[in-house]
């Protein structure tokens, strides 16, 4: 079993903040080692059984964590999806890597930029999807598939954008309205009349199939003042 981290006072630790942890609460840990070899050591040095991990508290010395052991419960995530991932945080401080991963989360704009080229979603959108995902617990690439991402699309107002084979030979080209019943937005997977448009003149987000209208004034058209009753 791979140890990727330490339970050391009522932390989650990675390997870099167990040894660092541990040197200042004034433990010598042998540098130049791998954290299994140096930590071992340090126990050896204390007559600290490492192996029977009863013998001792892990308020006083780090006890392993395995990769097998890390779970992190995503409580917002919608629906039926996958409610957990195997891995967690380093709850250092202000380290927060991912203990199995090894590395932190991207910034919000760098996964914005994963979003959208992974899935082919305007960057507008992606941003958004990227955003939601980050909610859901969802911050890294490694913990996204298509159907978290096309749902989180699916709770954004975006251009209906449908994709087909045309011509001869054939080529993809993108459609901005359906071409039969239930045909799917490419972004989202939804039909046309799941989806909300953004109004241009008032800026309000409008359902597919509502009737909205605005009166608009032409050149040359004379406004007429009210006429009281």
């Amino acid at each position: 079993m791979t140890v990727v981290g330490y339970t050391y006072q009522a932390e989650n630790l990675c390997p870099t903040c167990t040894v660092k942890t541990m040197r200042a609460n004034g433990i010598k840990v042998q540098r130049g080692k791998g954290h299994e070899e140096a930590i071992r050591r340090a126990a050896e040095n204390l007559n600290i059984d490492f192996d029977d991990e009863r013998s001792y508290d892990s308020d006083a010395f780090p006890k392993p964590v395995t990769e097998q052991q890390c779970t992190t419960e995503l409580t917002e995530a919608p629906g039926e999806g996958r409610s957990a991932i195997s891995d967690e945080r380093c709850t250092g401080d202000k380290c927060g890597k991912w203990l199995v991963l090894g590395e932190k989360s991207p910034s919000e704009a760098k996964l914005a930029r994963y979003v959208r080229d992974s899935y082919e979603l305007p960057l507008g959108l992606a941003r958004q999807v990227a955003g939601q995902l980050r909610e859901w617990g969802l911050s890294h690439p490694e913990f996204i598939d298509e159907d978290n991402a096309r749902e989180a699309a699916a709770m954004f107002p975006h251009d209906f954008t449908t994709v087909h084979l045309r011509g001869n030979p054939q080529t993809i080209v993108m459609l901005p309205t359906p071409q039969y019943d239930d045909d799917p937005c490419f972004y989202c997977q939804q039909p046309w009349e799941k989806h909300e448009f953004t109004c241009d003149t008032c800026g309000i987000d409008i359902p597919a199939t509502a009737v909205h209208r605005h009166q608009a004034q032409v050149k040359g058209q004379r406004k007429l003042p009210a006429v009281a009753p």
